[in-house]
């Protein structure tokens, strides 16, 4: 058996890992067009502000491990063709060109940042001084080493959740820091409007700068940055922002040209296709990580593959079977999480509520505030709590926000989302109980019963 993985980041090195666990013999080789082994992506934005000491400290797979394991690791490579007929596979590195046959493919070849256009923003092929994106440990490297010596007002192109977290390690370092984002809220990706409006008040503390409904449309500057120009929601109305570095973080595509080669079905999207096995449509060739898409657990529609969680188990599954194994993921994805921005900790589980409108599902929806601590006990933080179900009140989604505990709770919504549980399950939660550690009733089940209250109400 001879499993060849294409791309060493979170799913490739996990589908690698579990191969190897599924069979002893097999021979395992992961071509990674980076220079470095398996890191944490989701990490960089906390080595920038400094909490990570190293941005070295984000690998977890060393080179060390690949050769304990016997896995064949070859960085710096390139694919350049793959057969899928004939069970080929073509790359180019520092050992010159190569040609490897397979019996199994695992294609984990991520996603590459989505560039706007925006005039003044490169020249050539290449970003312009000054001009970053935020997607590999070079990109995180080459910023960190920019601002060390030469950045102080910094505008970032792109509210979603990787725009903020630069935005917030930046501020922290003393930058001047300036979010744009085209639509009318922050985090549009991640939460609703309605709770997103405790984050930008945050950003707001913080001395960050939130302009939506904006787009930039021209970076200012010859020899370097000076400013840009945004635009509102109508052309017409311009204003210049002065910055000397920009951060475009508006997204990302995947990379799917092998997948291409190969046959296999791509998404709406573009991204690749695959079922419970983690298998494309081409017999032999799975697909894990931001590259594939699965289905949302609630609204059944296909739905990208982007978090690390998910390329983890994605890589599982795909590893085992690549091997020989019957492994499988569960009904599909709810996409739960989380992150840490401005002192907050933000979490979701389940579609947004626009995803759950344009599939025609009528919701009921809860939304209370609480708190980490009884009431009358001192030190408990506020949690904000958004939580949607059905009309027969089956739980469908969660969004939270708090200085901490956030992620707690969202972890709890869902598992009683994915083993079926519903408002009423959760109203009748058996929480521990302590004065200075949880309150009697947690927040959860106040806005549980919140559902059920609203449902009996339209009976």
């Amino acid at each position: 058996m001879k499993i060849v993985i294409v791309g060493g980041g979170a799913a490739g090195a996990t589908a690698a890992q579990f191969a190897r666990k599924q069979s002893r013999d097999a021979e395992i080789i992961v071509i990674e067009k980076g220079p470095y082994p398996e890191y944490s992506r989701c990490g960089m934005p906390h080595a920038i502000s400094g909490e990570i000491p190293s941005l070295t400290d984000l690998i977890e797979f060393s080179e060390k491990w690949f050769e304990i394991n016997k896995i064949d690791l070859r960085l710096s490579t390139h694919v350049t063709s793959l057969d899928a007929r004939g069970k080929k596979v073509e790359s180019s590195g520092p050992s010159g060109a190569c040609s490897e046959s397979y019996d199994a493919l695992i294609l984990a070849t991520g996603a590459v940042p989505s560039l706007p256009e925006i005039e003044g923003i490169q020249s050539g092929a290449e970003l312009m001084g000054g001009v970053f994106i935020f997607r590999s440990l070079d990109d995180a490297i080459s910023l960190m080493k920019w601002c060390e010596v030469r950045a102080r007002k910094v505008l970032i192109v792109g509210a979603g959740l990787i725009g903020l977290e630069v935005a917030d390690a930046l501020n922290s370092k003393g930058h001047k820091v300036t979010v744009v984002e085209y639509l009318d809220s922050i985090l549009p990706a991640m939460i609703d409007p309605d709770i997103s409006d405790s984050i930008a008040s945050a950003a707001k503390d913080a001395s960050i700068e939130l302009i939506t409904s904006s787009s930039v449309d021209a970076i200012i500057g010859e020899e370097s940055i000076t400013g840009a120009k945004v635009l509102s929601g109508k052309v017409s109305d311009s204003r210049i922002i002065q910055c000397d570095t920009v951060v475009i973080a508006t997204g990302q595509h995947p990379l799917t040209e092998l997948a291409g080669m190969s046959g296999c079905m791509l998404g709406k999207q573009g991204h690749i296709k695959v079922d419970d096995r983690c298998e494309t449509t081409v017999k032999g060739i799975f697909a894990v990580g931001d590259c594939s898409e699965y289905r949302d657990m609630i609204t059944g529609e296909p739905s990208p593959a982007g978090l690390g969680t998910l390329a983890v188990k994605m890589g599982e599954v795909a590893g085992k079977n690549a091997a020989g194994g019957s492994a499988r993921l569960q009904k599909g994805f709810l996409n739960s999480r989380v992150t840490r921005l401005f002192g907050l900790e933000i979490a979701a589980t389940g579609p947004l509520a626009s995803s759950l409108s344009n599939c025609g599902i009528k919701v009921v929806q809860s939304r209370i505030k609480g708190s980490t601590l009884p009431s009358y006990f001192p030190g408990g933080d506020e949690l904000l709590v958004k939580l949607t179900s059905s009309k027969d009140g089956s739980l469908l989604s969660c969004q939270i926000v708090g200085k901490k505990e956030a992620a707690l709770r969202i972890d709890i919504v869902s598992s009683m989302i994915s083993a079926g549980k519903g408002a009423k399950d959760l109203a009748q939660i058996e929480n521990a109980y302590a004065p200075p550690v949880a309150p009697c009733v947690d927040v959860l089940a106040a806005a549980a019963q919140g559902i059920l209250i609203k449902i009996e109400r339209k009976g």
